[in-house]
Formats: C-alpha cells, structure tokens, sequence
C-alpha cells in the first residue's frame, strides 16, 4: 500500500469514528435518564445575613431560580415568578432565588421590584451550587424545578415563560 493510500484510509477511518462519535454523544444526551435526581443540599445566605438551608422547604416543590442582577433575562423574570408564587402559594409551591451578586446590588434591585420570594445569594459559592444542580456553563437565568419529594423534575436554561412555567406546576400540584 502506498503512504497516500495509507494516509488518505487513515483520514477517512479517523471521520467515521469521530463522526460515530458524535451521534452516539448526541443520541446519549437526549436519552432522558431512568432515575430520578435527589437535589444536592446547599446552605447560602439571605440577604439578613441568615444562613438558609435548602432543606428547609422540603415538603414544598421548589422553584429554584439562579440569577443576577446584571442579567436582563433574570430581571423579566422576576415579576412573572412573584405572580405564580402569589397564585401557588396555597398549594405549597415556593420560588426561591439564588443571585449570583453581591448583597448590596441585589438590595438595590429588590428596593425597585417587588420579589414575592426569599432569594440567597453568594458568588463563586452560589456558582458552585448551579453547577450541582447541572448548571456547569455558568448559564443564567437557570431554573431547576424540584418534586415535593426533592427530585429535580425539570432544569431549563435561559429565561422562562408562564407557558413554559404554569403546566409544570399544575402537574405537580395535581399529584
């Protein structure tokens, strides 16, 4: 076999493994997974300064939503968070916010709009918390829904919308 022949083989067995590759990678990522996701436990401050166990709202589904105040998404958000809390609240649905911020801009924020929920916050500690959650590209807004059982149920990347929102806690509330 000549070295053209040999090197132009080797290219081509190279692109069909990288290519089979790649669709078993992306076949692999759609699979949704059999078993169910137990949320990590994280304790972060509020903005009092108290530091707040996620474990606290167990019993409860559990809105988690990462965000920042230098994130526009984030902040449209906010209002359409405060409005399902308010409209589930009785059925034990809790919002909670953890800003990826420092305490004194998300003061400022909150002195502006009405955040019908308890947000933590921190920096690289909050960072680490998304991450757990299956956030590790730093992507916000990011929100993770969690069973009353503490099973993550859904995660979304970017920013949310009600009909995007209100069939999941409907679902959730009817069980």
């Amino acid at each position: 076999m000549t070295g053209g022949l040999r090197t132009a083989l080797t290219v081509l067995l190279a692109a069909v493994i990288g290519a089979g590759g790649g669709v078993a990678a992306v076949i692999w990522l759609q699979q949704t997974p059999e078993e169910t996701v137990q949320r990590p436990d994280f304790t972060l401050p509020d903005l009092a300064g108290e530091r707040r166990r996620i474990a606290e709202w167990d019993g409860d589904i559990v809105v988690l939503n990462f965000w920042a105040t230098w994130c526009a998404p984030c902040r449209e958000e906010i209002p359409l968070f405060t409005e399902l809390q308010t409209a589930f609240d009785d059925q034990g649905v809790q919002f909670l916010g953890v800003a990826i911020d420092d305490p004194e801009p998300i003061r400022g924020f909150i002195d502006q709009v009405d955040m019908g929920y308890p947000t933590l916050y921190g920096m690289e500690a909050a960072l680490d918390v998304a991450a757990a959650y299956g956030n590790d590209r730093g992507t916000l807004p990011y929100t993770v829904i969690i069973d009353r059982d503490g099973r993550i149920h859904e995660r979304f990347s970017g920013q949310l919308h009600e009909p995007d929102l209100r069939p999941i806690l409907e679902d959730l509330t009817d069980e």
